[in-house]
């Protein structure tokens, strides 16, 4: 499936401008499939999360947003122009799953939360099935991925978002949907598979990112050095009492 010129030519806007005011770091963008159909299925943090995971691929990604986003004529515009699909969360979401569907089957690809909404304490939530859904349905892959600190920049309730700000994405390994059957028991399986991935993801990221900090650079180089001081000063106490000792006799 080709990238359209309209997603091409605001992401690349766009990209531009969320990098000169923040700070994303990502990890693991390889693992994203180059083609065929795919699922994005991350955590929800915060307003901006579909922006940056756009921002961070190669590939066009039409995401699943609630309606209620579509309202103003230019967030309206910009959301057809990246091709965001919308959905009624509180209605009838088949509609929303059947483009979704109709997407996948062309080769393309489909960003979706499972949690179906922002986390309001920064807890992942139990997933729904969707994602589960549309993987059985197309054989697409689903690359899980970790969203971390995004709640930090835009805190839910707040409109103003704070700048230079870092915050990191995690992008893991493609899961597919193996069961012979796409049954209840069978798709929260997957799914439950799918958050468990995004769990290990983030505590990763955790890890990683906080090894990389310069505080926690400086920490490890000083015991070291530390470490280094103590046994080399053992080392000459230890020549000189031999010394000592041989002079003595």
């Amino acid at each position: 499936m080709g990238e359209s010129r309209n997603y091409n030519l605001v992401r690349q806007t766009l990209g531009r401008a969320l990098h000169l005011c923040f700070r994303p770091r990502y990890r693991g963008q390889e693992s994203v499939p180059v083609d065929g159909p795919l699922i994005i299925a991350a955590n929800h943090l915060s307003h901006i999360d579909p922006a940056f995971i756009m921002t961070a691929t190669s590939r066009e990604v039409n995401y699943l947003s609630k309606q209620e986003h579509f309202k103003g004529r230019l967030r309206g515009a910009l959301f057809g122009r990246m091709g965001v699909i919308p959905i009624d969360r509180d209605g009838d979401a088949s509609n929303a799953l059947d483009a979704a569907e109709a997407i996948l089957r062309d080769g393309g690809a489909v960003g979706i939360f499972p949690e179906g909404t922002r986390s309001r304490d920064g807890q992942l939530g139990r997933g729904r099935t969707g994602a589960a859904r549309l993987a059985a349905a197309t054989g697409a892959a689903v690359v899980p991925v970790a969203i971390r600190e995004t709640d930090r920049v835009i805190p839910v309730g707040k409109r103003v978002p704070r700048l230079w700000r870092r915050f990191y994405y995690e992008f893991g390994e493609p899961l597919y949907f193996t069961a012979k059957e796409a049954n209840r028991e069978a798709l929260r399986e997957f799914t439950d598979e799918i958050m468990d991935a995004i769990t290990t993801l983030s505590e990763e990221a955790g890890d990683y990112w906080h090894s990389r900090r310069l505080r926690t650079r400086m920490a490890a180089w000083q015991e070291r050095n530390g470490l280094g001081r103590a046994k080399l000063r053992a080392s000459l106490d230890a020549r000189a009492q031999a010394l000592r000792a041989r002079l003595g006799r």
